[in-house]
C-alpha cells in the first residue's frame, strides 16, 4: 500500500509539471499563429488545462475502470467552480464577470455539466449518449466561435524569422514530450488510484472525485492564480468554465464510446452530483446579483469544497 501511495504522488508531480509543460507550449504555438486571446483564452486553454482529464479518461477506460474518470470528471467540474474560481477571486480582491461568454453561456455549460448525470440515471452511459455528448461539446464550441468579435484582440505580434520559427518548433517538442509524460503518468495513476480505492474500501467514482479530481485540476488552479495576479482573473473564469464543458462533453463522450460507464446510482454519486449542484447555484447566485464574485463570496466557494471534502471523509469512518 506504500508503495502505490508513493507512484500515486509521484504520478501527480508529473502530471502537473506535464500540464504545466503543455499550456506553455500551447501558448508558444498560438503566439506564432497570431491566434486571439478568444482562441487562447476559451478553447486553447481550457483543451490545455483539461489533458490531465483526457489522458485519464483515456487510461481508465482502456484499464476497465471508466466509472473513475467519469467521477474525476464530476470532481474536477466541482474544484473548477469553487477552488478555481475561488482562488481567483480571492486573490484578486474580487472578480467582474464582464465578458458576455460567461452571462450568455453560463445555462448551457450548466446543462452540458450536467448532462452526463442525466444520461447516467438508467445506469450507464452507452455509446449513443456518448455520441450525444461529443455532439453537444461541438454545439457549445459552435456557439462560442459566434461570440468572437468580443474576443477579437490578437494575442501578439510576431514577426516570422528563423528565431520566431526556432521558438515554435521548440514549443511543438515540449507539445510532444509533455503530452508523452502525461499519458505515461496517467496511466500509472489509473492503475494504482484502482488498487488504493480497492484497499481503501472506497467506490472508484468517489475516489475520482476526491483524490484523482485534485491532481488534474491543478492546471487549471494554477492558470486561474497566475491570471488573478497578472489583473486577468476574467480569463481564469473563462478557462474554468471552458474546461467544464470540454470535461463533460468531449471527455465523458470519448471515454464512454470506448468503454460505456456504468454508474451505480449510490450515495456517493448523489452526494457529489448535490454538491456540484450547489456549487452551480452559488456561483450563479453571484454573478447575477452584481455581476461579480466578491472575496467573501470566494471564501464561501473555497468553504464549500472543504465541506465537500470533510463529508467524503465521514462516509469512509461510517
Amino acid at each position: 500500500m506504500i508503495l502505490y501511495i508513493i507512484i500515486f504522488i509521484a504520478s501527480f508531480a508529473l502530471m502537473a509539471k506535464a500540464g504545466n509543460i503543455l499550456v506553455r507550449s500551447i501558448t508558444g504555438m498560438a503566439r506564432f499563429f497570431r491566434l486571439s486571446e478568444f482562441v487562447i483564452a476559451f478553447i486553447l486553454m481550457s483543451f490545455a488545462t483539461s489533458v490531465p482529464e483526457l489522458f485519464i479518461g483515456l487510461s481508465s477506460a482502456l484499464d476497465g475502470v471508466p466509472g473513475m474518470s467519469f467521477g474525476n470528471i464530476i470532481g474536477a467540474n466541482f474544484i473548477n467552480l469553487t477552488l478555481v474560481i475561488g482562488a481567483a477571486a480571492f486573490f484578486s480582491k474580487g472578480i467582474r464577470i464582464e465578458s458576455k461568454i460567461s452571462h450568455n453561456n453560463f445555462y448551457l455549460i450548466f446543462f452540458i455539466a450536467f448532462l452526463p448525470v442525466f444520461l447516467a440515471m438508467d445506469g450507464v452511459i452507452s455509446r449513443g449518449d456518448g455520441i450525444v455528448l461529443i455532439l453537444s461539446f461541438v454545439l457549445y464550441i459552435v456557439r462560442l466561435m459566434g461570440e468572437r468579435e468580443y474576443f477579437s484582440k490578437i494575442f501578439n505580434d510576431i514577426k516570422i524569422n528563423f528565431k520566431a520559427l526556432e521558438r515554435l518548433f521548440r514549443a511543438m517538442s515540449r507539445f510532444f514530450i509533455g503530452a508523452l509524460i502525461l499519458l505515461a503518468s496517467s496511466a500509472l495513476l489509473v492503475w494504482t488510484g484502482k488498487e488504493l480505492s480497492s484497499g481503501i474500501n472506497m467506490g472508484v467514482l468517489a475516489f475520482g472525485a476526491v483524490f484523482v479530481a485534485l491532481g488534474t485540476a491543478l492546471p487549471e488552479l494554477v492558470f486561474g492564480i497566475r491570471s488573478a495576479a497578472l489583473k486577468h482573473s476574467g480569463m481564469g473564469v473563462g478557462n474554468a468554465l471552458g474546461s467544464i464543458a470540454f470535461n463533460s462533453a468531449f471527455v465523458i463522450g470519448l471515454v464512454s464510446l470506448i468503454s460505456p460507464i456504468a454508474v451505480s446510482a449510490g450515495q456517493d454519486f448523489f452526494i457529489t452530483v448535490s454538491f456540484l449542484f450547489t456549487a452551480f447555484l452559488l456561483f450563479n447566485l453571484f454573478i447575477y446579483t452584481r455581476s461579480a464574485i466578491s472575496r467573501k463570496e470566494s471564501l464561501i466557494l473555497i468553504f464549500l469544497y472543504f465541506a465537500f471534502l470533510a463529508v467524503q471523509y465521514a462516509l469512509q469512518l461510517t
